[in-house]
């Protein structure tokens, strides 16, 4: 784009007949007199001319005051390819609009646009009528040569781009510096300033309060009071309740002030899913011997962590060495409590949702809250940056100036815990509260 700047500037900021008269004259001029050359119409081909030819093509494309006046932010580029040149065809320095600059590359940017096509037409016909670019057809022939007035621009438009795309090169020498001096300039001289934001304000069609919430918790405390059989360690049990409650807890945390739209928000809604799909797979598959599994796994999960933070000299301060090693100790003396380093219960997630036939609230909530709590690109991407909106930059992404609310994930969280605490009701009949309002 950089190397048809001045056509981008025409086509963009000027009538389409106007900018087209242009293009054809200057068309017609490399034809006639440097058909050798049919590439020199770019910035950096016409530098390559005898000065002579250059004025002769510069005058064509500033024939006019209009012309003039869009072409004048040329010269604020002090690399531009023939700049000299230019600068005794444009009006001075000090009556630049850059107003038309930002509107060429705003609309030139997207190559398939209507302004793009038009440009990437006046880089193919001089190749055309230099014989270096053979069509067989004639009717595609006669539509390139009576462009936009012939045929079905349907049809026509993607010809062109196509045909463009192919020539891209034919004979060009290595890569010219211009493009890449053009937008480190416009980057140092002109500003940025962020996009306005696109995103659709949230509309809560089912959620649930506080209140609710905390009545859901203590029905569910009630509950596991009135199906305790024993006190005697009950993995199916325990597990069932407490996967349950700690669900609850975590929707109870999502709806204070502000972290149902946070960052935090999508990795508490990613935990909530992975309680889920744990105790569908455990009642899918209804094997005393996995319930104990998973109970095992988890406190040596914590003697693990027990150890590692028992050899540290100053221990970190979001955990409380003395609870992990009650915690690994509960059930058995930790001596005797094997640590597994792998998944409790040699498979993942995604295979766990497979068993128990819920792969499709796994699809639904896994993969774009795993990028939120793994921050991978995407996720940080969308947190923290904002697209630039000045065309100039090309589109690059700029620090936003402050944390933007994302969607509300308290719906979602919703569904889940009422999912799971489906579950609760299947093992131990009958339980009815549900979080949603």
């Amino acid at each position: 784009m950089p190397e048809l700047l001045w056509a981008c500037l025409l086509a963009a900021c000027t009538d389409r007949p106007v900018a087209l008269s242009t293009f054809r004259q200057v068309i017609n001029y490399i034809a006639n007199k440097i058909p050798e050359a049919p590439g020199k119409i770019t910035h950096t081909g016409l530098s390559e001319l005898e000065e002579c030819r250059q004025r002769d093509i510069i005058s064509i494309i500033t024939g006019t005051k209009e012309n003039r006046e869009v072409l004048s932010p040329l010269l604020l580029f002090d690399s531009l390819p023939a700049r000299n040149q230019w600068a005794c065809f444009l009006p001075s320095e000090e009556e630049i609009d850059v107003s038309s600059l930002i509107k060429g590359v705003a609309r030139t940017l997207d190559h398939q646009s209507q302004e793009s096509t038009d440009c990437r037409w006046l880089r193919i016909m001089p190749f055309l009528l230099a014989r270096k670019l053979r069509i067989p057809d004639r009717v595609i022939i006669e539509e390139l040569f009576y462009y936009p007035d012939r045929g079905d621009m349907r049809k026509v438009r993607p010809t062109i781009r196509s045909m463009e795309g192919a020539i891209s090169g034919i004979e060009q020498q290595g890569t010219p510096e211009w493009p890449q001096r053009f937008w480190d300039e416009a980057l140092r001289k002109t500003e940025c300033y962020p996009l306005p934001s696109t995103c659709p304000q949230n509309q809560l069609t089912v959620g649930t309060t506080l209140t609710r919430v905390d009545e859901v918790y203590q029905s569910v405390c009630q509950h596991m009071k009135e199906t305790t059989t024993t006190t005697a360690i009950n993995a199916k049990h325990d597990t069932t309740f407490g996967l349950a409650l700690y669900s609850l807890t975590i929707l109870n945390e999502l709806l204070r002030v502000g972290n149902s739209s946070a960052v935090l928000g999508r990795e508490g809604l990613r935990t909530v899913l992975e309680c889920y799909i744990t105790l569908g797979y455990l009642v899918h598959k209804n094997d005393e011997s996995l319930w104990q599994k998973y109970r095992v796994y988890g406190a040596g999960q914590a003697k693990l962590a027990f150890i590692k933070l028992d050899e540290l000299d100053q221990a970190p301060s979001y955990v409380d060495k003395n609870t992990l090693q009650r915690l690994a100790n509960e059930d058995m003396w930790q001596e005797h409590l094997s640590i597994d380093l792998g998944q409790w219960n040699d498979t993942d997630l995604r295979q766990m949702s497979i068993d128990a036939n819920i792969k499709d609230d796994y699809d639904r909530f896994y993969p774009w809250t795993s990028s939120f709590a793994h921050g991978h690109w995407g996720s940080v991407r969308d947190t923290v940056f904002v697209t630039c909106g000045n065309p100039l930059h090309r589109l690059h992404r700029i620090p936003k100036e402050q944390t933007r609310m994302l969607p509300d994930v308290i719906p979602d969280a919703c569904y889940l815990v009422d999912r799971t605490l489906e579950l609760l009701s299947i093992v131990y009949p009958v339980f009815n509260p549900r979080v949603t309002v």
